[in-house]
């Protein structure tokens, strides 16, 4: 039997490291063992498999990648896999082409004997992965198989971890972001948003904003960050208290909820309030930014190579010893996660059916944000 590595979804630093980790843990405990790297994600699995596999993979395939960004067996997203509305016009002709691509990935991986296929991805990736390994038990069901996942998200919202590959790499390319915008900002006394990713979670927008000492911040889950009325205020208490300038983070999902020109919209607001122009003698300029994908480039941080290391070797742990080391074995499709030093196992369905992981209003790090960030009623 073979074992396949893909990495799927958008691209995260650190996949490489947790490539690598897999790879030579495999190899370490079993020389002989066959991997197999698919390449371009899921896309690999229903290709032509000589121009998109590797196999019989040696250690000159991870040699020199662990400082590597973005992941050297690449990825991609597969629309086949999300079917639209069941009312859709085309739900028929969407569903028969997802049929179509489990069937001819079932029958690569069964063809290329992988018992095992580890993908390093997010959500909708683990969703794909669930669906390939139904559609391969069902069309071979005397054959074992099962997929093992591997958190790679710049978002950090799987359940079943504390933490993702690539989310620390993304968290300090945002501070750094922050970190230069000030110095400008500052010298006119101007104001900045700056959009960040994250869709529907904004835990990288939240922890990003504490980190880099921002002034407010804006997340989907929580609306009344989203008020205009409610952060111009707390701007007029920071012009009165004589805050030279201010940096409003907010995440992609605010506008896709609140509206596409809602950065727009509280630019005008500021430059046009009364208040903060009879302070300042003149208007506040603001400008706004986005990081977009600077986030999620360059060479991983020293934390997410480590996290990557931990989770590849634990997931090769439970494709050899059915389990992680001197831990119970564990059945059906899993993913590695990790309870602070910890590394964790836990059933794909419960991350599926439990993910996103959102932002609440009591969670530490939004309780935190509202302790350190400008407030309308601060007294200093």
């Amino acid at each position: 039997m073979s074992i396949g590595i893909l990495t799927s979804g958008g691209d995260a630093p650190g996949m490489n490291a947790a490539v690598r980790a897999a790879f030579r843990t495999l190899k370490m405990r079993e020389p002989e063992c066959e991997l197999l790297f698919f390449r371009d994600g899921f896309r690999g699995l229903a290709r032509r498999l000589d121009s998109s596999s590797d196999r019989s993979v040696d250690r000159r395939a991870v040699r020199d990648i662990i400082h590597r960004g973005g992941t050297f067996i690449g990825t991609g997203r597969v629309p086949e896999l999300v079917l639209p509305p069941e009312d859709a016009p085309n739900f028929a002709d969407r569903l028969a082409a997802r049929d179509d691509f489990l069937k001819v990935a079932a029958i690569n991986l069964y063809q290329m004997r992988v018992d095992n296929l580890i993908v390093i991805g997010g959500d909708g990736s683990f969703r794909g992965a669930r669906l390939i390994g139904d559609a391969f038990r069902a069309h071979f069901p005397r054959r074992p198989f099962r997929v093992i996942g591997i958190p790679g998200t710049i978002d950090n919202d799987l359940h079943g971890t504390d933490y993702s590959i690539c989310y620390d790499t993304a968290l300090n390319n945002v501070v750094d972001a922050i970190r230069k915008l000030r110095d400008t900002i500052e010298s006119h006394r101007r104001a900045i948003i700056l959009e960040v990713m994250g869709n529907t979670s904004g835990w990288l927008a939240l922890q990003s904003a504490i980190a880099g000492g921002a002034a407010v911040v804006a997340i989907p889950e929580v609306e009344e960050t989203w008020e205009h009325e409610q952060i111009v205020r707390r701007l007029v208490a920071g012009v009165r208290r004589d805050y030279r300038y201010f940096i409003i983070v907010v995440a992609e999902g605010v506008l896709r909820r609140a509206g596409a020109d809602w950065c727009e919209s509280l630019r005008r607001k500021i430059e046009g309030d009364r208040a903060i122009e009879a302070h300042l003698g003149h208007p506040m300029e603001v400008r706004i930014n986005s990081v977009g994908h600077v986030a999620r480039g360059g060479s991983p941080t020293a934390l997410d190579n480590t996290l990557a290391g931990l989770l590849g070797s634990g997931a090769a742990d439970v494709v050899q010893l059915g389990g992680l080391g001197g831990e119970p074995k564990v059945d059906g499709d899993v993913m590695i996660g990790c309870r602070g030093p910890h590394v964790i196992v836990t059933p794909l369905d419960e991350v599926i059916a439990r993910s996103p992981r959102l932002v609440t209003r009591d969670s530490e790090l939004y309780q935190l944000s509202l302790k350190l960030m400008l407030s309308a009623e601060q007294p200093f």
